[in-house]
């Protein structure tokens, strides 16, 4: 699977807002947050923002033959500045199931190399089942799981190190 990384610029700023709306509403079928009265999903725009803002993060969409197809928002755990941190991932559904995803998250850890931790909500079933599968298939089950608090949230957290997976992937 060919997959381009496109780092965004601040131009990109109402394209990323338009796709977290979709982000948000794929999740919704796991977290049934409701609608709002505008008819989108209401979320802290600052959560968008830093990634514009801050040295230690890193926006980019995720391409697929010239075509976004999703995005990843890469950052220094704020908790934890030793963790590269997945602050938000997503794929569109056109695009699932083809391997787009890990071949996405590959690219991230060659961009990022370190120790990583991805979050996910544990209600959110379907990404934490896809983060299962592809930590474990790139890394050689080679990571960690632990639940916790993140910003009084439960929860789960998936460790491992880009090295481990970049060298089972070859």
């Amino acid at each position: 699977m060919s997959v381009e990384l496109k780092p965004m610029v601040l131009a990109d700023v109402p394209v990323l807002k338009n796709m977290f709306q979709l982000y948000l509403y794929d999740m919704s079928k796991y977290m049934h947050w409701p609608v709002s009265a505008s008819g989108g999903f209401e979320y802290d725009e600052n959560i968008v923002l830093a990634y514009f803002r801050e040295a230690d993060h890193h926006p980019y969409f995720i391409m697929q033959a010239g075509e976004i197809a999703g995005f990843a928002l890469v950052r220094q755990y704020p908790y934890d500045t030793t963790l590269i941190d997945m602050g938000q991932f997503f794929v569109l559904g056109k695009f699932t199931r083809q391997g787009l995803g890990q071949a996405a998250l590959k690219a991230c850890l060659k961009l990022h190399p370190g120790d990583w931790q991805v979050r996910v909500l544990p209600k959110n079933t379907g990404a934490l089942a896809f983060w299962t599968k592809t930590i474990s298939d790139l890394t050689n089950a080679a990571y960690e799981t632990r639940s916790g608090d993140y910003q009084g949230t439960e929860m789960t957290f998936l460790h491992f190190s880009s090295q481990s997976a970049l060298a089972s992937a070859t």
